[in-house]
């Protein structure tokens, strides 16, 4: 289960939000940078969008991702699905998780990323990919790999699926990936 409590976990410089999620109260897009936003912050922080007030991404919210996960150094924004929002079959282990790969493929295979993908799946846990694309509910590509522990699997089919993303946005004609230098 995603654990939604609130961790100590701050934002600090880190602004991968303020790049890859679309505002519709501001008019902007997805993939452009906020025209509020400074670099390491909001510039009208005070008077923020609130939709920008009420967000945390999924690594303010999941208490034992450590400071690698944050989304400048990770290259992955987390997204909590609502358990309401994943299929039937997912709901009992509550709400899902979105990895939103915005660094590339060596974001996926940093140590760690399939490590945890694999403990979500095992437990049956909605698991989403994109590549600020729609997103691909990918547990059912995976649950083999993981019950047979296969690792390195795993990892190549993480990479194939975001392959696929990637792709789509190039038929899409959407800016190329990746957005977020990592640390």
């Amino acid at each position: 289960m995603v654990d939604q409590s609130r961790t100590d976990n701050s934002c600090g410089t880190c602004t991968v939000c303020c790049l890859a999620l679309g505002i519709k109260e501001s008019g902007k897009a997805a993939g452009v940078m906020c025209q509020h936003c400074t670099g390491t912050g909001c510039g009208i922080y005070e008077t923020r969008y609130d939709v920008c007030r009420g967000f945390l991404c999924g690594w303010r919210m999941v208490s034992q991702l450590g400071d690698a996960w944050r989304p400048d150094r990770s290259g992955i924004l987390l997204l909590v699905v609502e358990a309401k929002d994943v299929p039937e079959e997912h709901r009992p282990s509550g709400n899902g998780m979105q990895f939103v790969i915005l660094g590339g493929e060596k974001a996926i295979v940093r140590a760690g990323f399939a490590d945890y993908v694999s403990t979500l799946v095992a437990r049956n846990v909605a698991v989403y990919l994109s590549a600020d694309s729609p997103k691909t509910l990918i547990n059912k590509y995976l649950r083999d790999l993981v019950a047979a522990k296969d690792k390195s699997s795993v990892v190549k089919m993480l990479v194939h699926i975001y392959r696929q993303h990637v792709e789509l946005r190039g038929i899409n004609a959407q800016k190329p990936l990746p957005w977020v230098e990592m640390q």
